[in-house]
């Protein structure tokens, strides 16, 4: 996916989102948490730098309706479970709210599960806000199971503990 893809609409497409997009995936993903989560989310506190280094240690995607950014997805690389193996974390899937429920949400997981394999990522872990546990149903129809055993890159001390999920890559696809 390196240049942008059509996905299913006219105009719609998606692309990968590298460290020269930081500034672009931070405001962009301020403007999609805004008002949907809370003020305490660690969104909250990330900077342009922060999101461009975590573009530059693993990746992300952006959705765009006719060259307009209206959604994007980054992930990081983690070690596997106990340690062991190279893993991915899902970080920040969100789209504008006129873009919600229309599927693009799973388009930008698997174009980042893409992306995580391509690197080498062995599976996948990611987290659910409290506050969005209907979030749980939807990545276990895409092969995500619970683990508590999770380990997140950037836990929030002023939230509950989020749900941890993830999904091996080497037992699904």
């Amino acid at each position: 996916m390196s240049e942008p893809e059509t996905i299913g609409m006219s105009g719609i497409r998606l692309r990968r989102a590298g460290p020269a997009d930081g500034t672009l995936v931070e405001h962009l993903t301020r403007r999609i948490w805004t008002g949907r989560v809370s003020e305490e989310s660690t969104v909250f506190r990330e900077t342009p730098a922060y999101v461009t280094a975590q573009l530059e240690k693993g990746g992300g995607a952006i959705l765009l309706d006719d060259g307009v950014p209206v959604g994007s997805g980054r992930w990081v690389p983690v070690p596997g479970p106990s340690g062991q193996g190279a893993w991915m974390e899902i970080k920040r899937i969100g789209v504008l709210e006129a873009y919600r429920k229309r599927g693009f949400g799973e388009v930008i997981l698997k174009a980042l599960e893409e992306a995580g394999r391509d690197a080498g990522a062995e599976g996948a872990q990611l987290a659910v806000r409290h506050d969005q546990v209907r979030l749980v149903d939807f990545y276990a129809g895409l092969g995500y199971v619970l683990a508590d055993d999770v380990e997140l890159t950037t836990p929030n001390p002023r939230s509950p503990p989020p749900i941890g999920m993830r999904k091996d890559f080497r037992t699904t696809r």
